[in-house]
């Protein structure tokens, strides 16, 4: 009884403090992200452009950001899902980023028909189920951006989604989740969020590290099988969080896997 009465109270709290509007902006690492946004010592970074499935409804543009110095490959997917608009908005925020090593290959429109309509899926229906393990891509856009993956043959790929629930919490959704290959740093990453990103008084949004096989359809599963790339899928969530604070959660996600695979310095160069 006592349990029960807390938590209708502490629920009562919590929606008093959305309320408020106190749950957006987490306090973040701005140092990172600052980083990220300038030019390090090595030099300025160079950024191309390509259009993957050209002259077709599914066209879309992939951005490479080579950094002065050599290191790693990330790419990164926004809008595999196309109403999930803080990974779309990140991923193209991140076109502007610089690199202090390696390269930044950015698809911020990954199923450009389901962004434009602001729904989950295109016109072949979901996109992130067309990545088999026994076989080759089910679907034309599947197969063009698997085309585009391969030529650029990542160490790193992190593909940025958010879910409706809390993984864990709600039946059937997955926010507030890392789902890493393993030989990512899924535990690291989530540390730093809950750190950063995590209000106090939302503890069910702390950051969940899950490991996960490469045998299943979705994209970020297909390079890690067959590019052993050190791959993540990214989710946060719909539930009690306002659209600056997903956002935040995902910028900083990003900035971290970058920092965590060389590609970032951390704090910058000075």
């Amino acid at each position: 009884m006592r349990r029960r009465t807390f938590v209708a109270g502490a629920g009562t709290t919590l929606a008093a403090i959305v309320a408020s509007g106190a749950v957006s902006r987490p306090s973040g690492n701005e140092s990172l992200l600052e980083a990220a946004r300038r030019p390090g010592n090595a030099g300025e970074a160079s950024t191309s452009t390509e259009t993957i499935l050209s002259d077709t409804v599914h066209e879309t543009s992939l951005y490479v950001i080579d950094a002065a110095a050599e290191g790693p490959t990330a790419m990164i997917f926004g809008g595999v899902h196309g109403d999930e608009r803080s990974g779309i908005e990140v991923a193209r925020e991140i076109t502007d980023w610089h690199p202090d090593a390696g390269t930044l290959v950015v698809v911020p429109e990954t199923d450009r028909v389901a962004v434009e309509n602001d729904e989950r899926e295109g016109v072949d229906g979901d996109l992130n189920r067309q990545f088999p393990a026994d076989g080759e891509p089910t679907t034309a856009l599947a197969r063009g951006i698997w085309d585009a993956v391969e030529r650029h043959e990542p160490d790193v790929v992190l593909d940025l989604h958010r879910s409706l629930g809390i993984y864990g919490l709600h039946r059937e959704y997955v926010g507030q989740a890392i789902f890493h290959s393993p030989d990512a740093h899924g535990d690291a990453l989530a540390g730093r969020l809950d750190d950063e990103a995590v209000p106090w008084y939302l503890p069910f949004h702390r950051f969940t590290a899950a490991e996960s096989g490469s045998s299943g359809p979705l994209l970020f599963q297909k390079a890690a099988r067959e590019l052993e790339a050190s791959a993540y899928l990214f989710e946060t969530t719909e539930f009690m969080l306002d659209r600056e604070t997903k956002v935040e959660m995902t910028r900083l996600a990003t900035a971290h896997v970058l920092e965590l695979h060389d590609l970032l310095a951390a704090g910058g160069d000075e």
